[in-house]
């Protein structure tokens, strides 16, 4: 199988991650998630960790013949329909992941007894890095936006491609810009040849009714 086949996934298995790649795998793991049966318990256990077991309360008699109340943890055959099916997406969540993740992460993570939680939260933290480098990136993405322009024999299409990579990194991190900031960032930063269509585009054109891919279909 492709290492692209391997890193989108099919529908019995789920994505694998590559190097540098995490981001595109989560969002790729969580659609997979997304269209499995037990999808929504599945996404709790790796929000909220692992279900903490039912218990049921008996009432015996005790020793000096009263009686007494003692609690036990439901045997799975025991379980509500609910309650199978979370602890089913429990099971999955971390074979998921186990699945999902190449040997060189693997040996990175403490994966022994680990929930599909605690090892997803350690893939976050290992591949997103700190809170600060975090904000570093963030910050770095954000001076790409500002100093953003057409490089020096770029066609149109490469142009808009690297803009909307560099968009999609900023919605990543909640960071969204207007329709039209968009739109007047883009058309304002061409090379010169479209300096005059971008122009016309500004002039005839209600930059708030028509979203960004439809200005890159018109210029084109």
């Amino acid at each position: 199988m492709s290492r692209e086949a391997l890193a989108i996934g099919i529908d019995v298995k789920p994505p694998v991650l590559f190097k540098g790649e995490y981001e595109q795998w989560k969002d790729r793991f969580l659609d997979f998630i997304d269209r499995h049966d037990l999808g929504d318990y599945i996404r709790k256990s790796l929000k909220e960790g692992i279900m903490t077991p039912p218990t049921k309360v008996l009432t015996v008699a005790g020793e000096n013949g009263e009686e007494e109340e003692t609690e036990y943890k439901l045997p799975i055959g025991e379980y509500s329909e609910d309650q199978l099916k979370r602890h089913k997406g429990d099971k999955l969540a971390r074979s998921f992941i186990l699945q999902g993740i190449p040997n060189e992460i693997y040996i990175k993570i403490d994966s022994y007894n680990a929930t599909g939680k605690q090892m997803w939260d350690q893939l976050e933290k290992m591949m997103i890095g700190s809170k600060v480098g975090t904000q570093l990136k963030v910050s770095n993405y954000l001076n790409n936006y500002e100093e953003f322009k057409a490089k020096a024999g770029e066609s149109l299409e490469a142009t808009y491609d690297r803009f909307v990579t560099l968009l999609n990194k900023l919605s990543k991190n909640k960071i969204n810009k207007s329709q039209v900031e968009l739109h007047v960032k883009f058309l304002s930063n061409l090379q010169p040849e479209w300096k005059r269509f971008a122009r016309q585009m500004r002039q005839l054109k209600d930059l708030n009714d028509i979203p960004l891919h439809e200005v890159y279909e018109i210029l084109k």
